[in-house]
């Protein structure tokens, strides 16, 4: 797969105290907690902050906050830009070192494998490493090829995107779930589907190299056609109007961000059509988000205070 970031963050910082508590606050879910030093246990709030600091030998107390600009379910990788931030976090607050690989492949570990959570792990590297990237997943390990892009085209990539919201979030594991049963259930369809996706990521890898950005524009479209048939949960009739809407007002290609089901509609435009399309989509209840591509993936930093 074609990866990027956008300038849409998750934050957290971390204040250690002098007390054996630690206390986490969520502003997204406007939820406090205060728990001693101890392995923590699950029971559906602030699991994932709960997770992330098992995995660390914390020794003393400390303050965590977390943040993110952009809402859960809204297919922007949101919890596992999260769980990134909070991994970076934690790791500067205990000293252990650790690259951009193994930062994502322990979000990975807390997301899909000690919390249950439906879903693949793209975000996690996405996240980690950032900018545009060629993420290739085989059996026992995750390639990341950086794709080197010139300043030019990705300008000219920038100017041709236009990121809507579509006025809905939804839960990625039901859409995970149901390509797990229609795997079961219609393996060969299934398998085909995935290997076209494959094939024009390759493509796409291609032609992003070649600066060839119209054929990229229609391998999106291409790409989404599969996409839609990996699960009936992936697209709804909302969705399917704004794309058509779009497609008529000149978009060459797009795709639901994330799983699917609701959150970001990324579309592809020919320059001279871009301000119309955008008005009609708005037009048809969709809002327009505001980005920029960011380059870089986690980022850490200390600030000394008065007592620490």
């Amino acid at each position: 797969m074609v990866s990027t970031t956008i300038d849409k963050y998750a934050y957290t910082t971390l204040k250690p105290t002098n007390t054996k508590k630690i206390n986490v606050h969520s502003i997204d879910f406007n939820l406090r907690k205060s728990f001693e030093l101890k392995k923590l246990k699950y029971d559906g709030e602030l699991d994932l902050m709960k997770a992330t600091i098992n995995e660390f030998d914390t020794k003393k107390g400390f303050d965590l906050l977390a943040h993110a600009e952009m809402p859960p379910g809204s297919g922007m990788g949101t919890s596992s830009s999260m769980a990134v931030a909070l991994i970076g976090c934690l790791k500067e607050f205990t000293g252990r070192r650790m690259g951009e690989r193994a930062i994502a492949e322990l979000a990975y570990h807390i997301e899909r494998e000690e919390l249950k959570e439906k879903g693949g792990y793209q975000d996690q590297y996405a996240a980690a490493f950032g900018g545009f990237n060629h993420i290739k997943f085989q059996k026992n390990r995750v390639v990341i090829t950086p794709l080197r892009l010139s300043p030019e085209l990705l300008n000219e990539l920038q100017y041709r995107m236009l990121l809507f919201f579509t006025g809905e979030t939804r839960l990625s594991s039901e859409i995970h779930e149901d390509m797990a049963r229609r795997y079961k259930e219609e393996k060969s369809d299934y398998l085909s589907s995935m290997h076209n996706l494959k094939k024009i990521a390759g493509e796409m890898k291609r032609s992003l190299l070649k600066k060839n950005v119209r054929r990229f524009g229609e391998l999106l479209h291409e790409g989404w056609v599969e996409k839609r048939r990996l699960s009936g949960k992936i697209t709804n009739p909302e969705i399917e109007m704004l794309y058509e809407v779009a497609r008529q007002k000149g978009a060459l290609g797009g795709k639901i961000l994330g799983a699917g089901g609701g959150g970001h509609l990324l579309v592809f435009c020919e320059p001279e059509r871009k301000f119309e399309l955008a008005a009609e989509l708005i037009k048809h209840g969709a809002k327009e988000v505001p980005f920029r591509f960011e380059p870089k993936g986690l980022q850490t930093w200390r600030v000394e205070g008065e007592n620490n």
